[in-house]
């Protein structure tokens, strides 16, 4: 009887170590930002004299630089201690403004500092994207799986577009579930998130809105995404999945983990020696 006694207590305790131990590589893993990974260097300015691109990712408490013409190769890191839950990020003023569960800081590339407070947007459940050559701007919303069409000069909706062969239980996954604009800025075409069914649909915006292509994306989102176009068009940055598109084959040609993390993508031009933001004025 005390044998069996003893063999219970032991499992007992191998189970609770069991558990302990497992909960600690959870947490300690998730501390971790996704680029501090072996290898990539902290971020410091380049001192070449040369133009530098740049994608920034910004997870939890970090900033992630991949460079678009190697590939998006990570090539460097900065953590962001206070910077908890980036949910915006922005230009301000030469810098970078950030909004997070604690308010808005600034981010000064030049020496990686971060200091409290600037002006960062917020992030709503609204966004907007006004097409000139038609007078209308596109509208995604909590509660509606697609967008609405809205005539610039009178104001009224004279569209809603729905994602035909696409559902959405309001109850599951995330809310809005198509938090995702981007317009081509050289022909009629846009794409809107379908974070639910993990998907991008591209549409003919010519006239009324006629849905062109469908593309799947290589991961599920657990909270709405976003979709960022790289000045030049040719990439779509899909934030909470991690796909990078390529707008021309309509396809994903990668993941990067740091944007499975992060809804705020910024992109990063560095000339002579101070950070310049492509499709933000300068």
């Amino acid at each position: 009887m005390k044998g069996r006694v003893w063999l219970r207590a032991a499992a007992l305790a191998l189970l609770i170590v069991g558990v302990i131990a497992g909960a600690t590589v959870y947490f300690s893993s998730e501390s971790v930002p996704p680029c501090f990974v072996s290898g990539v260097p902290t971020w410091h300015p380049p001192t070449d004299g040369q133009a530098h691109r740049y994608v920034v990712a910004f997870p939890d408490r970090a900033a992630c630089f991949f460079s678009p013409d190697e590939n998006h190769r990570l090539v460097a890191q900065l953590r962001l201690s206070a910077a908890r839950d980036i949910s915006t990020a922005a230009p301000n003023a030469g810098n970078v403004a950030l909004r997070t569960a604690t308010g808005a800081y600034t981010l000064d590339l030049r020496d990686g500092a971060l200091s409290k407070g600037g002006l960062a947007p917020f992030d709503t459940g609204t966004l907007t994207q006004t097409d000139d050559a038609q007078t209308v701007m596109y509208v995604t919303q909590r509660g509606l799986l697609g967008f609405r069409v809205i005539d610039m000069r009178s104001g009224n909706t004279v569209h809603v577009v729905h994602f035909k062969g696409f559902t959405w239980n309001p109850r599951f996954g995330p809310n809005p579930p198509s938090h995702g604009l981007s317009l081509a800025s050289d022909r009629p075409e846009l794409w809107v998130l379908d974070a639910p069914n993990h998907a991008l649909h591209v549409f003919d915006v010519s006239a009324v809105p006629r849905r062109l292509d469908d593309v799947r994306l290589e991961s599920t989102f657990t909270e709405p995404g976003s979709l960022t176009r790289s000045a030049d068009g040719r990439f779509l940055y899909v934030g909470g999945a991690g796909d990078v598109i390529d707008t021309q084959s309509q396809k994903s040609i990668g993941e990067l983990a740091a944007l499975q993390k992060s809804t705020a993508v910024l992109e990063v031009e560095w000339i002579g020696g101070r950070a310049v933001f492509p499709g933000y004025p300068r």
